[in-house]
């Protein structure tokens, strides 16, 4: 036994050596003993039955080959035989001869008499088919006709090819005699291109019996063709063969010298002679060339689709050039009727479906081909595009085509440069229109000349958004009605191009007002009559960032809905790029309203500049500069919420909060000494503390991310009393809770508040920043080595420029 079936055993009886056991572990292995031995017996017999038979057919084919081989010796035998056993055999063979020569002669020279006659009957049916619409008539006489004619041009070629075996005085007379043939050839010859250019007009004229003959008649000519090509090379391949045997023979004499100066003949087989005598004992029959009316079937269908192609064109021309496109219904029809009609009227080999497919598919190609080159507008490129995937759906749905066998009409490299063109031209249109929206929204926005727009909420907006995001749903309804995903993601992706530029501009735009704004203020502050026109601010700037926040929520929806509604019209992949190159939008639309806020507070600190400067001098301990702020910020506070949407507000409030402590720490680059005594430093702290929290607790009211926005502000706050207040030793464990918090603070903070403190020597001061700049770097290597990735705080933007040193 092998190791598998020996581990198998060993894995049945684990665990259980009872002889109960062992027993149905026998039967079992009994079991499947029986059903394999089975299964090899049957299929063993499968095959030996199969080697059987083919035994039995090996033997039948060896003797029937030996039966063969013995008649055929019997066959050359009994000819040798009577050949010798005949007195006089050589005379009576060419007794024989002489008498089918007299009698070919006979034949040939009744047909001679005769042939005037025959070729003016033909004439004159060529004559009467030619003259009727053999849609109407059936043409009657057409396969009497080719008959009659092939016998004729099978009579011309045989005797011309004996006049040349003859003198020239005959050859002469047969040229004479068949001088009239080629002219009633030429009418056949139209006859038949006339026929074949109308053959699907046949079968909607219900002529399906003249399709038949029609296609007999090409049928006939092809096997002709093959039969006389293959006579043919049979006579060459033996002539060749006597020519070499022959050379073989010259013996080296003066002969074999002249024969070798002179120049070669180029000798073209099968010769004359070769078919002469092929002729005359009767191999050649009929024809002795190829006529080629094969061939001259698929130039007369090519022709004629390029003929129907010609004169569209001819009507298609100028201004309606393109509108060839919505009439191109007729080419399947006629594709149909050769697929469900014309095909079964001739041999199968022919794939005569495939021969008119292939020519319309070259003359649609050559046609798309030119309107490409034309440098279409956007709509005729989707015109396009769109017939090529009506082409290619039709091939699928109608014609049985599978996605292997489907190609564009356009041509792969074609359609890719159609593409690139569409889109590079709706990005010259896209620019064009964001730039004179852009013009416009911006210069409302610089002029201010009048309020924002207010909506049903009483929200502030301006009209740009929703205008860019109407041309915008304009471009990808269109190119998602030409079902092609490749444009509808080129112009997504275009027009996200366009939103990013936007976007930046907008920024580039609000950072350049707000600080026009501010130094406007300044001048003010501190010489009015320094002002020049340059610096005059229009009003209003306020209301206006708060509508361009508000706008840039409702770009975001927008961005959003297109990507839901038209990624769902493709594939995964193409829906994935649809939604990558949106949501890349979705960032810079949360720029320009961040941007917005930004500058809104920044207006806002602006006018609090004095208050601030006097946080911890010796004002501050007995003054309101907390109030003060307060009061200010609630102002602006009451008149934005309204105005600005409410999801924006909170992080508004969020910033808001956020600067007030900032610009409060901030006032540590003054240096002020902190007034410890009676704990007056902490007691104002605890003032402004209070000042401040309860200001955001009432505009905060009511909403669910109140104490969150307050605790993760504040509570810097309450680490900034500790370090201030709180005695030197103790700092440092101080500032390790802080930096488990603010890990992403610098140490301004800690220098600034030991520089205020009296209680704090210089050495002192050094010794405690150096160890508590290298805890600093100590924790953020440790997140670092840990992969600890945490959100930013409010402290990373925190920063000290010392005024004395």
């Amino acid at each position: 036994m092998s190791s598998d079936p020996l581990q198998q055993v060993c894995d049945l009886i684990k665990g259980d050596l009872s002889l109960e056991r062992v027993r149905d572990i026998k039967e079992q292995l009994l079991k499947e003993k029986s059903i394999v031995e089975y299964q090899l017996n049957k299929e063993s017999d499968k095959y030996y039955g199969g080697v059987e038979e083919s035994l039995k057919l090996l033997n039948l084919s060896k003797n029937s080959v030996t039966s063969i081989k013995q008649q055929i010796n019997e066959v050359n035998k009994l000819g040798n035989d009577n050949r010798f056993a005949i007195n006089r055999y050589d005379i009576l063979f060419r007794a024989t001869k002489l008498y089918e020569t007299i009698n070919t002669t006979s034949s040939i020279y009744d047909r001679i008499y005769n042939f005037v006659a025959l070729m003016e009957h033909i004439e004159r049916l060529l004559v009467a088919e030619l003259a009727e619409d053999a849609l109407e008539t059936g043409c009657p006489h057409l396969l009497e006709i080719h008959f009659l004619l092939t016998s004729a041009r099978d009579f011309q070629e045989q005797v011309v090819v004996m006049a040349k075996e003859a003198t020239e005085d005959a050859q002469r007379t047969v040229m004479k005699l068949f001088s009239r043939l080629s002219g009633i050839i030429s009418k056949f010859d139209k006859l038949l291109d006339g026929l074949t250019y109308d053959i699907v007009e046949m079968a909607r004229a219900e002529q399906i019996s003249l399709a038949i003959r029609l296609f007999k008649i090409y049928d006939l000519e092809e096997r002709e063709d093959l039969r006389i090509e293959a006579i043919r090379n049979i006579i060459k391949k033996k002539e060749i063969e006597i020519e070499k045997t022959s050379i073989k023979k010259l013996p080296n004499s003066k002969n074999t010298a002249r024969l070798q100066d002179e120049t070669p003949k180029v000798i073209e087989y099968p010769t004359n002679k070769g078919l002469y005598q092929e002729i005359m004992s009767g191999t050649i029959s009929t024809r002795t060339s190829p006529r080629g009316y094969k061939h001259f079937l698929i130039n007369g269908i090519n022709n004629s689709i390029s003929e129907m192609f010609g004169e569209m064109k001819e009507k298609y021309v100028g201004d309606q050039k393109f509108d060839v496109l919505d009439n191109m219904d007729w080419v399947f029809n006629e594709l149909i009727i050769v697929k469900e009609h014309i095909a079964n009227c001739c041999p199968p080999h022919w794939n005569i479906f495939e021969v008119y497919f292939n020519q319309y598919y070259k003359e649609l190609h050559s046609l798309i081909t030119d309107l490409v080159e034309s440098e279409p507008e956007t709509i005729i490129i989707l015109d396009i595009l769109a017939f090529d995937k009506t082409f290619q759906d039709t091939l699928k749905q109608d014609f049985g085509f599978t996605k292997s066998e489907v190609k564009s009409v356009i041509g792969d490299k074609e359609k890719e440069t159609l593409f690139k063109d569409y889109l590079n031209l709706i990005v010259v249109k896209m620019t064009e229109w964001i730039g004179n929206l852009e013009k416009a929204e911006f210069d409302v926005f610089l002029e201010r000349s009048t309020p924002p727009h207010s909506d049903s909420d009483g929200l502030l907006f301006l009209d740009g958004t929703k205008t860019c995001f109407q041309m915008f749903t304009q471009q990808v309804e269109v190119a998602a009605g030409t079902n092609q995903a490749k444009i509808l993601v080129g112009v997504v992706e275009r027009f996200s191009d366009l939103l990013t530029k936007r976007q930046k501009n907008w920024i580039s735009k609000i950072s350049g007002e707000i600080k026009k704004q501010i130094n406007y203020n300044h001048k003010y502050d501190i010489d009015p009559e320094s002002i020049t026109p340059e610096d005059e601010c229009p009003g209003g700037l306020v209301e206006y960032l708060i509508a361009v926040s508000n706008d840039q929520m409702k770009a975001a929806d927008y961005a959003v809905a297109i990507s839901s509604k038209y990624g769902k019209l493709v594939s995964k992949a193409y829906e994935k790029q649809i939604t990558n190159h949106l949501e890349g939008t979705l960032d810079g639309f949360a720029e320009v309203a961040q941007c917005s806020s930004l500058g809104l507070i920044t207006l806002m600190f602006d006018d609090l500049r004095k208050p601030y400067q006097e946080i911890f001098s010796k004002t501050w301990y007995m003054g309101s500069q907390a109030q003060q702020i307060a009061d200010t910020l609630d102002e602006y506070l009451l008149d934005i919420r309204p105005q600005m949407n409410s999801v924006l507000f909170v992080n508004f409030i969020d910033n808001v909060i956020g600067e007030t402590i900032i610009k409060f720490l901030t006032a540590l680059s003054f240096e002020h000494s902190f007034k410890s005594k009676n704990n007056k430093f902490l007691e104002a702290m605890k003032r402004d503390f209070e000042i401040f929290y309860q200001l955001f607790v009432k505009v905060l009211d009511g909403n669910e991310s109140k104490d969150t926005l307050i605790t993760q502000n504040f509570t810097v706050m309450e680490f900034f009393m500790d370090l201030s207040c709180e005695p030197v030793d103790s700092i440092l464990d101080i500032w390790q809770k802080y930096l488990e918090v603010y890990w992403d603070s610098r140490i301004d903070l800690l220098v600034g508040i030991l520089k205020c403190r009296k209680d704090v020597s210089s050495s002192e001061r050094k010794k405690i920043i150096q160890q508590a700049t290298e805890m600093l770097h100590d924790y953020r290597r440790n997140m670092e080595a840990n992969g600890v990735d945490r959100e930013p705080t409010l402290m990373r933007r925190f920063a000290l420029e010392f005024e004395k040193q």
